[in-house]
């Protein structure tokens, strides 16, 4: 079972304006998407948030704009950018999540968070809750920091700077809010996460680097093509925001 979003995720897509989904690749069997910032997957499966929900799905969007009816193979949160597979038929849609549930794709995130990382690289290795009974479940999201800035300026603690990290990161599960849920419980909050994140560090990115909204995107995305039966691996354009973000932690990536 899917956790209906979050309220903040519902006034997220409401309040932000944002660019459409691209289509990044398709053939008769798949197709790949890049899904923007504030943009659901999928209607909600309870009716009281989709009443809340104003703004178009993908799944719709496809077949709004392109009359094209397909199955996602699985979902990103509503604030979170990046790569989406969609099935075009049963047959590929079925091997595509059996691929997922199998934990046989290599989904690959970038991640910014406050603080840095001790280690630099590891594994939080922390059970979670499931969404629909509270049953703890093993949890893996691997981790491995990219660069690290330490900003002149005092954020909610006595320090008189603030440090930075930005991540890639890999979970091995996918359960829901995973990689925002580890990061917040190892205290190191994704920016710009409204449930699991921390509202000083979050305001402070938005008031004086003029940056908004959750720092997470899925970059890369790999898994065997469920006719081709090859590899295949996409990665994600870069969005506006990651754009501002790069000269603040000096990548030029």
């Amino acid at each position: 079972m899917t956790a209906p979003p979050a309220k903040s995720e519902i006034e997220s897509a409401d309040n932000l304006v944002t660019e459409p989904p691209v289509i990044h690749y398709q053939d008769d069997d798949i197709l790949v998407l890049y899904k923007p910032p504030t943009w659901f997957v999928h209607p909600p499966e309870n009716p009281r948030f989709r009443r809340g929900l104003k703004r178009r799905t993908c799944v719709q969007w496809l077949m709004d704009q392109h009359q094209i009816k397909a199955f996602p193979a699985h979902r990103l949160d509503a604030a979170t950018n990046g790569i989406l597979v969609f099935g075009k038929t049963k047959v590929a849609t079925a091997h595509l999540n059996l691929q997922f549930k199998s934990h046989a794709v290599n989904k690959v995130y970038h991640a910014i968070v406050r603080g840095w990382m001790k280690p630099k690289d590891g594994v939080i290795d922390l059970d979670l809750e499931l969404d629909s009974t509270g049953e703890l479940v093993a949890c893996e999201t691997s981790y491995k920091t990219l660069a690290e800035i330490e900003l002149p300026f005092q954020v909610k603690s006595n320090f008189q700077t603030t440090r930075y990290a930005w991540l890639e990161v890999k979970p091995k599960t996918g359960r829901w809010h995973q990689i925002r849920r580890h990061m917040n419980r190892v205290a190191h909050p994704i920016i710009g996460d409204r449930e699991h994140g921390d509202s000083h560090h979050n305001r402070f990115f938005r008031d004086h680097l003029k940056i908004d909204g959750l720092c997470l995107s899925a970059v890369r995305l790999g898994f065997i093509h469920p006719v081709r039966n090859e590899k295949v691996e996409f990665q994600s354009p870069v969005s506006e925001k990651w754009q501002q973000l790069r000269p603040h932690f000096n990548l030029d990536f």
